[in-house]
């Protein structure tokens, strides 16, 4: 069995047990870049942020708990992870527990000796945002115009090293004019650029920044076809789906996605995020519901949170609406979209409406072209 085959049975089984095989641990709040459209981040300086964060020792005996109780993935992200004086204590210690760890960070912060460190007890990979490629684009979007060269140097720094890097880039419209380049800087690295195409509301609902950053329906439909185009001519197509691949994905159907889940993914299942301030949610950009796992321990903040995501309701109307196969819906983006988990999300049914236009035309298109 394949590595991919066998972490999608895992996640397949730790579903239906709902075993917390994923956690994704936001270390700090604090950030050195002040992106616009962040979700959440803070200044790095910010005392009062520093003093609400759980300690180096809180961090690693929380990461003990979850693995006895069935983690094995483990996410560290921020903020930025790095602006952490003790980050080096936390990782260390996580990645001697038999942990898959990844690391994302938005590389502007990496020396070389930190490169060297990774290097010499490498993470499963590190994920480095880049946010455009240019000095004018960081300064516009970042804030900070020297973050562009300082993000490339800590990329081809921990390259040196051999860590196993990627780069990803989130899309807005500041950016968007430099997907192009962005994607060289990738490839010439021999990386494949990932793309994050959605712009949450901020978490903590402070500013209002996402909706004059984020794309249009029309702008955002069009990147996602030209990334899907790009990834195609990535995959071998020649070389077909194993029947057990098919068996598992046909299986992770039926067991993790049930009619009534309001959830289109794994949280409240097999996935948990906890937040800078200590807090259990069920993913990055929720707020609620929480629980507490420092205070109650891993155990009680895990049930807690199952039940919690299990009560809460599915939107009728999005259910009923035909557009429903091209939307991007969940209760964690009506909630920040809306205030409410059962309204329909302007954007979000822009977003289908155009992927659904989108689709009919290229079908015209490609029947005129095969008669």
């Amino acid at each position: 069995m394949k590595w991919g085959q066998l972490s999608a049975l895992l996640g397949m089984k730790s579903m239906k047990q709902h075993i917390p095989l994923i956690g994704e641990f936001e270390l700090t709040g604090r950030c050195n870049l002040g992106c616009k459209m962040c979700y959440m981040s803070h200044k790095i300086d910010d005392s009062k942020v520093l003093y609400k964060e759980p300690s180096a020792k809180e961090w690693i005996e929380l990461a003990r708990e979850a693995r006895d109780m069935g983690m094995l993935f483990i996410l560290l992200t921020g903020g930025e992870v790095f602006a952490r004086s003790d980050f080096r204590e936390i990782y260390t210690e996580i990645s001697m527990m038999g942990l898959t760890t990844t690391i994302y960070s938005n590389g502007t912060l990496i020396t070389p000796q930190i490169a060297s460190w990774l290097g010499s007890r490498p993470p499963s990979q590190i994920e480095i945002t880049l946010y455009g490629a240019s000095q004018e684009s960081y300064e516009k979007i970042c804030g900070n115009g020297d973050g562009f060269h300082r993000a490339l140097r800590g990329i081809d720094l921990l390259l040196d090293q051999g860590v196993n890097l990627q780069i990803r880039t989130t899309v807005v419209k500041d950016n968007i004019h430099e997907f192009e380049k962005m994607k060289e800087i990738a490839g010439i690295r021999g990386i494949k650029l990932g793309v994050v195409n959605y712009v949450s509301p901020r978490r903590d609902h402070l500013g209002k920044n996402y909706d004059e950053m984020r794309l249009s329906p029309k702008e955002l439909v069009d990147l996602e076809e030209i990334h899907s185009a790009a990834q195609a001519h990535q995959v071998n197509l020649s070389e077909p789906l194993s029947e057990d691949s098919l068996n598992i994905h046909k299986e992770l159907l039926e067991i993790g996605f049930q009619e009534d889940d309001p959830f289109p993914c794994s949280c409240g299942k097999n996935t948990f995020w906890v937040t800078w301030d200590g807090r259990m949610v069920p993913c990055s950009i929720m707020n609620k519901p929480e629980a507490y796992p420092f205070e109650e321990g891993f155990l009680s903040a895990w049930e807690s949170l199952i039940r919690q995501c299990s009560q809460i309701p599915k939107c009728k109307e999005c259910s009923a609406c035909d557009l429903k196969e091209y939307c991007m819906t969940c209760p964690a983006r009506l909630m920040n979209e809306t205030g409410s988990y059962e309204v329909p999300a302007s954007y979000l049914c822009q977003c289908a409406k155009e992927r659904k236009e989108r689709e009919g035309k290229n079908y015209e298109n490609l029947h005129k072209t095969n008669n």
